[in-house]
C-alpha cells in the first residue's frame, strides 16, 4: 500500500505541476485582455501573488490525506451499499480481508490520489490567489461607498467557495469512478481512465461529469470556507 501511495503520490505532483502553469497561464490571459496596460502593476500593487507552490502543496498534501484513509473508504463505501452484509468498520474489515484480500482496501486509491490530488491543487491555489484580489475589490467599493474600516472576512469567504466550487467540478467524475470500483464487479482492475470511459459509455458524459454536483457543492463549499477562513483567521491571531 505505502509503495503504491508513494508512486501515485509522485505522478500526482507531475500533473499538479502541469495544471498550475497551465491555470497560471490563464490568469495571466485574463488579466492581460482585462487591462494588457496595467496586468503587471495591478498585481503586484494589489499583493496578488500567483505562485504554483500554493497549487503544488495543496494537491500533494490533499493527496496524501485522502489516500492514507482510501483503506477506511473502502470500508465505508461498502457499509452505506450494503449494510445488511457490512455492519459496522471492524467486523466489515475483518470480512472484507477474509473474502477478498488485504488488497481489496486499496480499491479506488488511484482515483481518490488523482480526484483529491486535482481537488486540493485547485482548491488552495484558487483560494490564494484570488484572496487578495477579493480584498482589493472590497477595499475598492468600500472607496467608491465612502466606507471606513476593514473589508472584513467576506472576500476570504467568497475566495473559499469559489475555490470549493471549482474544485466540486474535478471531484464528481473521480468519486463517481472509486465508488464504482469498490462496488462493482465490473469495475474490478480495470484503472482509472478505464472506469472513467465505462461510465461515460454507460451514462453519458454530461451525467458522468454533473451526477451528484449538487450534493458535493453542498459538501464541499462549507467545507472549503470553514476550513480556510478558520485557518487563516486562527493563524492571523497565533501570530
Amino acid at each position: 500500500f505505502c509503495a503504491v501511495l508513494t508512486r501515485g503520490v509522485c505522478q500526482s505532483i507531475h500533473i499538479f505541476s502541469i495544471m498550475a502553469r497551465g491555470f497560471l497561464r490563464l490568469l495571466l490571459a485574463i488579466a492581460t485582455v482585462a487591462s494588457p496596460a496595467s496586468a503587471a502593476s495591478a498585481s503586484g500593487a494589489a499583493g496578488v501573488v500567483i505562485d504554483p507552490r500554493f497549487f503544488i502543496a495543496g494537491g500533494t498534501c490533499a493527496a496524501i490525506s485522502h489516500g492514507i484513509t482510501t483503506p477506511i473508504d473502502v470500508v465505508k463505501t461498502r457499509m452505506q451499499s450494503n449494510p445488511e452484509k457490512y455492519k459496522s468498520l471492524l467486523p466489515a474489515t475483518a470480512l472484507i480481508i477474509k473474502e477478498e484480500g488485504a488488497q481489496a482496501l486499496t480499491k479506488g486509491l488511484v482515483p481518490t490520489l488523482v480526484g483529491y490530488g486535482i481537488e486540493g491543487a485547485l482548491k488552495f491555489g484558487i483560494y490564494e490567489v484570488s484572496k487578495p484580489m477579493a480584498v482589493l475589490a472590497f477595499q475598492k467599493l468600500n472607496n467608491k461607498l465612502n466606507r471606513s474600516g476593514g473589508t472584513g472576512p467576506l472576500p476570504f469567504l467568497l475566495a473559499s467557495i469559489m475555490a470549493g466550487a471549482v474544485a466540486s467540478l474535478v471531484l464528481v467524475p473521480m468519486e463517481s469512478t472509486r465508488i464504482r470500483m469498490v462496488t462493482d464487479a465490473s469495475f474490478e482492475g480495470i484503472g482509472l481512465l478505464r472506469g472513467l470511459g465505462k461510465l461515460v459509455d454507460e451514462a453519458g458524459l454530461v451525467q458522468t461529469l454533473t451526477v451528484g454536483l449538487g450534493a458535493m457543492l453542498a459538501k464541499q463549499v462549507p467545507y472549503t470556507f470553514g476550513k480556510q477562513v478558520s485557518f487563516d483567521v486562527v493563524a492571523k491571531f497565533l501570530y
